[in-house]
């Protein structure tokens, strides 16, 4: 009897102490007082991706705005898009910011439906492929269109 007592106390204390109140060990925590977690998972954290997708990471690897992709701009665009007319392409800001009557020139990650690409690539469907001076410059230089569509792709950066 003794024996019986003793087996069913130590099933009594397995039981007991599988179900415990801590919760389930493998659900995430919410940040308190409406923080957000940032990439590394930190409740107010500030760390971001960068254009690689690395958390934290330096931006080292990605397009470079001032080098790459403003020189393109400079040589084919901003003539017809500098000073005078709507749309402004001298400077990162002013690429950022333009706007045409179909929605922002630029969508910081979405190359394709950027109207920029389009207009330089053929495929807006509506007016004038770009650059007006020499329509299928882009056909002949895919190598500078890939460069825009990437640094676009990369979050479209000012660096």
């Amino acid at each position: 009897m003794r024996l019986i007592k003793l087996f069913l106390f130590r099933i009594f204390l397995v039981a007991f102490w599988s179900c415990s109140d801590l919760g389930d060990p493998y659900v995430e925590a919410e940040c308190p007082d409406g923080q957000v977690k940032d990439c590394a998972g930190m409740c107010g954290g500030l760390a971001v991706e960068d254009c690689t997708g690395e958390c934290g990471g330096t931006n080292q690897d990605c397009l470079s705005y001032s080098t790459q992709i403003h020189p393109i701009f400079s040589a084919n665009c901003t003539g017809c898009h500098g000073i005078s007319g709507d749309l402004n392409l001298t400077s990162y800001a002013n690429v950022m910011d333009g706007n045409s009557t179909n929605g922002p020139i630029i969508i910081a990650g979405d190359a394709d439906n950027s109207i920029l690409v389009q207009k330089i690539s053929g495929t807006a469907g509506f007016g004038d492929r770009m650059p007006a001076s020499s329509p299928s410059y882009f056909d002949s230089h895919q190598d500078e269109l890939q460069l825009i569509k990437d640094w676009i792709n990369e979050g479209a950066q000012n660096n």
